[in-house]
């Protein structure tokens, strides 16, 4: 873990994702309180928690598991000047307990496929209010027939499935579709695999002859290089959806 930190802990982003997209997922939403009570599961650095402070004018509860992640949300509202509206919770999300229709809106960018999609969907559902919104980014097929490499890689998650497919849990789970969109290509290099790779070429030097360390780089290069070739075949997709008025 302290190899892993050294790297993911410390790029702009936690994964995939830009300002632009975080606002047009937010556009989506019909319907929302002026200043809206807000759940981040799995903030990571709070990039997106900000924003959503900015463009909600409402309060946000982010979630992470990591001491270090919830550090960097708390310095990343400071700066922006958004903190007291800012709450933190070091909590795995597995843990989540939460009083019915406690949140407006439940987001999360990136990081639900812990839970699995339908399984964390259908464990949130009851946190957010009726008539509230839910805002999801999940891993998704973009083209039928991925190469063997891909398929390998993707078999740490077995829920990524076609955008189509994904509609459909969100169907039979209650929820009313608002909207959806792919993330485009640059979300996934601008503030994530482009700094990445300078940072690992810095520590291949430093970690020489530390197999754990070097594992770690090695494994994340081959990250990178696969989704440089095969990117026409997945990516992420927002998902946008409200729970009825029961």
């Amino acid at each position: 873990m302290e190899y892993f930190l050294a790297i993911f802990g410390s790029l702009p982003r936690a994964g995939p994702g830009s300002h632009e997209c975080t606002r047009r997922a937010y556009e989506l939403m019909t319907g929302v309180p002026k200043s809206p009570r807000i759940l981040d599961i799995g903030c990571g650095p709070g990039v997106q928690t900000v924003d959503l402070l900015k463009i909600s004018g409402g309060t946000v509860v982010a979630l992470d598991f990591l001491p270090l992640m919830i550090e960097r949300t708390r310095s990343n509202a400071a700066q922006a000047g958004v903190a007291e509206r800012l709450e933190v919770l070091e909590q795995d999300m597995r843990q989540m307990d939460f009083p019915p229709a406690s949140f407006d809106v439940i987001w999360s960018e990136g990081a639900l496929y812990n839970l699995g999609f339908e399984n964390g969907l259908e464990k949130i559902r009851s946190f957010v209010r009726p008539g509230g919104h839910v805002a999801v980014s999940e891993a998704v097929w973009l083209k039928p027939a991925p190469p063997a490499p891909v398929v390998e890689f993707w078999r740490q998650y077995p829920e990524i499935d076609t955008i189509e497919n994904k509609l459909a849990v969100i169907e039979r789970l209650g929820y009313r579709r608002e909207g959806h969109f792919v993330l485009p290509r640059n979300t996934w290099t601008t503030d994530y695999y482009d700094p990445m790779e300078i940072l690992l070429a810095g520590k291949s030097k430093e970690w020489a002859g530390i197999p754990q360390g070097l594992e770690v780089i090695e494994e994340a290069r081959h990250e990178i290089g696969l989704y440089r070739e095969y990117s026409d075949y997945y990516g992420y997709a927002f998902f946008v959806m409200r729970r009825p008025v029961e």
